[in-house]
């Protein structure tokens, strides 16, 4: 089976996209590399990355869930914000990654694929922590409201950022780790901050790529569901019952309207 492929987006910058549809990035320096993300650990991420360079390497995790945090067992030097811990560990359990990935993956897996999780020492990342790769830096913001720890890379001299899951067009407000409504949109404005700093935005699931209005679409949501003037339309993710703030496609991807930036939510947490 062919696991993985990759694009270039820039002369820094590539994607690789597993087969199940979800990327990372790898961020390609003078001196090092940085892997942000591995996937859902299915197949040898770090053996393909190194087909592609052969610098030094170490792995930013944007967040502790399955399908990001998937691959980092391969690799020795793993970051992520030590507040996404009990998310990792959670999704690092390997009866949870492998139940999860069977019920919701287009693909039949085969169990002995699947990497076991990251077990060393996951390094601490802050708020506006840069790493620098030699010709480019990475410059890590928190957006905590999908997860607590979770942090958006800024890749300085491409003018890029990756919003992952952090914000796009079906953020997930629903588990024990989430934020609240209220909270999550101080995230968002104080990521506005930022705008200047980059043009282009990429993500890690469906289109991966969004126009620069996507921030306030969904900074726009957050005030639809406070105000209790959002459609808070009725569906299903993963067997829980949660509310899209804008109405849904027919296909259940992306909004009725046209426009990007949604929110699913539960009902605890549209305060």
């Amino acid at each position: 089976m062919v696991y993985y492929s990759h694009i270039q987006l820039s002369e820094h910058l590539y994607r690789i996209t597993d087969f199940t549809g979800v990327c990372c990035y790898l961020v390609i320096g003078s001196q090092k590399a940085c892997l942000l993300d591995t996937c859902n650990g299915i197949g040898n991420i770090k053996e393909y990355v190194e087909n592609i360079t052969d610098l030094p390497l170490f792995v930013i995790l944007t967040h502790g869930h399955l399908d990001h945090m998937g691959g980092a067992g391969l690799f020795d030097d793993v970051y992520m914000n030590n507040n996404d811990l009990p998310v990792f560990d959670k999704h690092g359990d390997m009866s949870f990654r492998i139940q999860d990935t069977k019920a919701h993956s287009p693909i039949t897996v085969d169990e002995n694929d699947f990497i076991q999780a990251y077990q060393g020492e996951i390094k601490d990342i802050n708020d506006q922590d840069i790493f620098d790769l030699g010709d480019v830096k990475i410059k890590m913001i928190l957006v905590k409201g999908h997860t607590p720890g979770m942090m958006c890379p800024l890749i300085v001299e491409d003018r890029t950022i990756i919003f992952g899951d952090a914000c796009g067009v079906g953020v997930l407000l629903f588990d024990e780790y989430s934020s609240c409504v209220s909270e999550y949109k101080k995230s968002l404005i104080y990521l506005k901050i930022y705008e200047d700093a980059y043009d282009t935005i990429y993500r890690n699931h469906g289109t991966f790529v969004s126009d620069k209005t996507l921030l306030n679409n969904v900074i726009e949501c957050c005030d639809l569901i406070l105000e209790k003037k959002d459609d808070h339309q009725q569906t299903i993710f993963h067997g829980i019952e949660l509310f899209a703030c804008h109405r849904l496609s027919e296909n259940g991807h992306g909004r009725a309207d046209g426009k990007e930036g949604n929110i699913l939510y539960s009902i605890d947490k549209a305060y």
